[in-house]
């Protein structure tokens, strides 16, 4: 369809940086009218409005709609779809050669679509007519906010051979709010999915590290450098970071490029929708507003360069123990630490050992080593805090709860006030005991000797969040009006790029932590059957990349495939619950180096882990001098 683009004719305002000038993200040609058409969406028009175009050629902007503000949601949406409507119409007219008595605004659309323009093409743009809304005010209001991070984010970047350009992907995530949340479970300033947060963060019910600007910003590095290291690069990186990794490998594959521009072009892949063709060029219109900020926004407001120190802790403590004997405002410890969840600010459960909370201030050693030897030894406990109440079940004893909470029968004696162990009724409730603390008897005392045997401490010259709404437990996304940011704008729920599929011919490349004993299980025959049908002699080994003939004639490949990715996916997401990926290091393969021993001499890594960063490297046949990516490892305690 030769469609003469309208916003081709709308240039860069005067005094404008193009993102062209870089080469690492130059400008293709052919995506240019697609970042002028963000521009606009993140520059000319608020949220009290949208843009009616054609979702292919973005270029094609039928009309720029402006909303009263005292609007309802449902008032907007009526107006966009007669909107909607009435360029569906137009076109249908187009189609059907009535083009008399055209207005201006009408002569200029039909243009657009060429000469030559068929009637299957007006009908085929009538299916194309989409809504956008604007984003100006939210991306004015994110260039402010991210001056609350802009450091740590350039410092991470940096550390970690991240282009700096990568510092602008919030705005199109989300305007900066560390409190943001989307409609299908993303969170934070860098919108993690929960699957793919846990491979570099901790998050669960206590703590959820997505919604901490610091700790996801070192995540969201770690992501780009993992999906650079299979894409190889940076365009298919950003790319990936909505889309996954898996599937810009496949667009590689099927197109024979690592060519953006020809990736979002004319790659089909069945998710590859609006939503993550749209998210490289997003990133660069966003790059270059950000870029040229007060260009096209006047002048800025600056925030105030407030500092916080970051301190580990090395027990579990009571919130409130802290600020007091931090001497810390309450509201501001958290502001300064979103990733605690309610149950810790409520009191129910202790600030976890190991979380390295945020105090405000840059505080020299002194003063964080008074403030642990102001925190009475009573305070810290040696676990978590459970439930503070039990209800009894059927024909329950005493010491059967406390068998079954893991709790000594004389401190569940003692605080519910008993001497001795009473029957116990069905539905009665039990007053349950706290941890022991440092404080507890010669067993679980370990006093450290003075202030200087504490939790290591790091002052760490950093700009603290922004304050959430007075009395707002939990952070909440404004509802948009019609179609707002690019829609499921994410990174993948899915960082694994194995292919857990059935070749032709029913057969399939084994995989790390695979055996012949899953392979029968998952078919539904035995082991022997498939000894026999791949011809292998009763205790062979089978090594990892041999290719396997599986007999599927009971199970089938449908139940084959959903069982196998099944099997790697709780193996995943058992060693993600107690570990996080920190980075990476590079390893030069040495004589007699083989898989198996690169994951013993490297913290006993997974064998599914290293073969997911090396995906292209055939280890069963490494030679001396390659190199091999392995992911460095941290535990995460969860308690």
């Amino acid at each position: 369809m030769a469609v003469a683009l309208l916003i081709a004719a709308v240039p860069c305002p005067a005094g404008v940086a193009p993102v062209g000038d870089s080469a690492v993200f130059a400008v293709p040609p052919e995506l240019e009218p697609d970042v002028r058409f963000w521009v606009r969406v993140y520059t000319e028009v608020t949220t009290d409005g949208g843009l009616i175009h054609d979702s292919w050629y973005l270029g094609l902007v039928y009309e720029v709609l402006r909303f009263e503000p005292e609007e309802s949601f449902a008032q907007r949406e009526r107006e966009v779809a007669a909107a909607k409507a009435r360029y569906a119409a137009l076109l249908h007219r187009f189609a059907d050669g009535d083009t008399a008595a055209l207005s201006r605004h009408e002569k200029r659309i039909l243009q657009s679509f060429g000469p030559d323009a068929t009637r299957q093409q007006f009908l085929d743009a009538v299916e194309r007519i989409r809504f956008q809304l604007g984003q100006a005010n939210r991306f004015q209001e994110g260039l402010i906010r991210s001056q609350l991070w802009e450091s740590h984010i350039a410092r991470t970047l940096q550390e970690r051979g991240v282009p700096a350009e990568i510092a602008a992907l919030p705005h199109v995530e989300s305007s900066f709010n560390p409190a943001a949340y989307s409609r299908v479970g993303a969170a934070g300033l860098w919108q993690f999915m929960p699957a793919t947060a846990r491979r570099y963060m901790r998050v669960d019910d206590l703590v959820d590290e997505r919604l901490d600007p610091y700790r996801a910003t070192e995540a969201a590095a770690n992501l780009m450098l993992y999906n650079y290291n299979l894409l190889g690069t940076w365009p298919l990186a950003v790319t990936a970071y909505n889309h996954g990794p898996g599937g810009l490998r496949r667009a590689q594959e099927e197109l024979g490029t690592n060519d953006i521009g020809v990736v979002v072009k004319r790659f089909q892949g069945a998710t590859f929708g609006f939503a993550s063709r749209n998210f490289y060029v997003a990133f660069l219109a966003a790059l270059e507003v950000d870029r040229n900020a007060e260009t096209f926004f006047g002048p800025l407001t600056h925030l105030p360069d407030t500092q916080n120190t970051s301190v580990e802790l090395p027990d579990y403590i009571p919130v409130d123990a802290l600020a007091k004997a931090f001497g810390a405002d309450p509201g501001a410890l958290r502001v300064l630490n979103p990733a605690l969840r309610p149950p810790i600010w409520d009191g129910e459960r202790f600030v976890p050992r190991g979380y390295a909370l945020r105090l405000p201030g840059n505080l020299p050693p002194g003063e964080i080593a008074a403030g642990w030897a102001r925190l009475p030894l009573s305070a810290r406990y040696l676990a978590q805090r459970g439930d503070a109440r039990y209800r009894v079940r059927h024909d329950e004893s005493l010491a059967a709860v406390a068998s079954r909470l893991r709790i000594p029968a004389a401190r569940l004696l003692a605080a519910n006030g008993w001497r001795e162990a009473p029957a116990l009724q069905r539905g009665q409730v039990l007053r349950l005991p706290l941890p022991p603390t440092r404080a507890d008897g010669a067993g679980v005392t370990a006093v450290l000797a003075d202030a200087t045997q504490l939790p290591l401490q790091s002052t760490v010259p950093d700009r603290p969040p922004v304050r959430p709404a007075h009395g707002s437990r939990e952070p909440v996304a404004p509802r948009p009006a019609g179609e707002a940011l690019l829609p499921a704008a994410t990174p993948t729920a899915n960082t694994d790029t194995t292919d857990y599929g059935v070749e032709a011919g029913d057969a399939i490349v084994l995989r790390a932590d695979e055996t012949l004993g899953h392979l029968a299980d998952w078919s539904g025959v035995s082991i022997e059957d498939l000894r026999v049908r791949n011809h292998l002699k009763k205790g062979s080994t089978v090594g990892l990349g041999r290719r396997i003939r599986l007999d599927l004639s009971r199970n089938g490949a449908e139940r084959f495939v959903a069982a196998r990715t099944a099997y790697h996916r709780q193996l995943q997401d058992a060693f993600f619950a107690t570990h996080r990926i920190a980075g990476t290091d590079t390893v030069v393969v040495r004589r007699g180096d083989s898989l198996w021993t690169l994951a013993q001499q490297h913290g006993d890594l997974p064998l599914w882990l290293i073969t997911q960063y090396n995906p292209d490297v055939d280890f069963s046949a490494m030679q001396p001098g390659a190199q091999v990516t392995l992911p460095r490892i941290e535990p995460i305690n969860r308690q």
